[in-house]
């Protein structure tokens, strides 16, 4: 009975070391992992509940290589927003020829800038030059936020035509260079040199998020 207890003691401080180690060991690789990955994303909330988050899949990369964006504008509010459109659609800037409808936009500049220089600076053409037969797209008066998502109804006059998530994404790995005599005659392509990149997210909101990568 005596050799019970220190037997029994022995076992529970063994158990515990398991433990504190085992749990050591995984609070540590979570936060090398986040520390260390080159994902990253960024998110601004100077607009009380309206989030506004620019995300990359990767800050390096090399000529040739690519990388991948979104921006997303989450709601936090727990009540609708409705915004209202007079002249039926949001011009937001797009990685993509035909317009997009969601409440988000997105640029991509050679060069290292800030907030302060941005509007300075001239944004890359991500798609080729050219005509492009575009869809139709959805007429609409009303936009309506919904609460705790980054869902958004499209309305017109009342009436509910879809519902998209408020995002933009694109996997871009290069730009193109306009004709200098007309910029729908077609361009040349380039692959991203050398350098730092600046990725500016904007949404309908004038909420700005700016992350960056390197080609190297």
């Amino acid at each position: 009975m005596r050799l019970i207890y220190p037997i029994l003691a022995i076992t529970i401080v063994l158990v515990s070391m398991f433990f504190f180690f085992f749990f050591a060991h995984t609070i540590y690789s979570n936060l090398f992992i986040k520390t260390h990955s080159n994902e990253e994303r960024i998110a601004q909330y100077s607009s009380g509940d309206l989030h506004l988050y620019l995300k990359l899949n990767t800050t390096k990369i090399s000529p040739g290589g690519g990388v991948g964006i979104i921006v997303e504008l989450f709601y936090n509010g727990t009540n609708p927003i409705y915004v209202n459109v007079s002249n039926g659609s949001v011009l937001l800037p797009s990685p993509y020829p035909c317009d997009s409808q969601v409440l988000v936009g997105l640029k991509v500049f050679k060069g290292y800038y800030t907030t302060s220089n941005i509007s300075l600076a001239k944004p890359l053409s991500l798609y080729e030059p050219g005509i492009y037969f575009c869809p139709l797209i959805y007429a609409v008066t009303q936009y309506k936020l919904l609460p705790l998502s980054d869902q958004v109804q499209l309305i017109y006059n009342g009436r509910v035509q879809t519902t998209l998530n408020d995002e933009i994404s694109a996997s871009l790995n290069g730009y193109w260079i306009t004709n200098s005599i007309s910029s729908l005659s077609g361009g040349k392509f380039t692959f991203f040199q050398p350098g730092v990149y600046t990725v500016e997210a904007v949404d309908y909101f004038n909420q700005t998020v700016l992350g960056y990568f390197t080609v190297t």
